[in-house]
């Protein structure tokens, strides 16, 4: 399972879960706005790039590894402005 979401318009949240996978076999990069991520077990190889809708800043980000779940948080480049409920006419 792959998962993304916005914690507070402050950092976006990336889980990942990888049963069977050890560290060793997790390779994760990002350029500019986009994760670059590679996970290998026996018998599966998960690959993929997941782009973010706004500007993230790659140089704060963070990841960890424990009982199968790679957790990233990415900080955003600048905070959003909370919703805003519009009326309709």
């Amino acid at each position: 399972m792959f998962a993304c979401h916005d914690a507070k318009g402050e950092n976006y949240i990336v889980e990942v879960e990888l049963p069977g996978v050890n560290k060793e076999h997790i390779d994760l990069s990002m350029h500019d706005d986009i994760i670059h991520f590679l996970a290998e077990r026996e018998d599966l190889a998960f690959h993929e790039h997941l782009p973010f809708p706004i500007k993230v800043n790659p140089k704060r980000a963070k990841a960890k590894f424990s009982n199968g779940l790679l957790r990233m948080e990415v900080p955003l480049k600048e905070k959003r402005s909370p919703p805003i409920k519009l009326g309709i006419e």
